[in-house]
């Protein structure tokens, strides 16, 4: 049986000067995309309580759903407002650019 064609999303991970691109289908979580790319993300817990994987994230309105209250609390507005998200929260839907600390 044939599996059907995912779609496939653009992520351009800017490291200061080098940027890099992954390609992860509709739905994968952005941080384990970054660690199976080999890129150097910290994380520690992979469910957005420890707040590790805090990253600036670019996006469109269809590039991710917005951010879940885990991300709301941890986080808070300001951050958000930012562009800061928790990578293991973000479940990519869309083209988005991350900047690596």
């Amino acid at each position: 049986m044939e599996q059907p064609d995912l779609k496939q999303n653009v992520v351009t991970v800017v490291q200061g000067e080098v940027e890099s691109t992954v390609y992860l289908a509709d739905g994968d979580n952005l941080l384990m995309g970054l660690v199976r790319a080999n890129l150097p993300v910290e994380f520690f817990c992979t469910t957005g309580k420890c707040t590790t994987c805090r990253l600036r994230v670019e996006m469109t309105g269809d590039s991710a759903k917005p951010p879940s209250e885990t991300e709301q609390y941890r986080l808070g507005i300001e951050a958000i407002a930012k562009g800061y998200r928790l990578a293991c929260q973000v479940f990519v839907t869309g083209n988005m650019r991350v900047f690596l600390p």
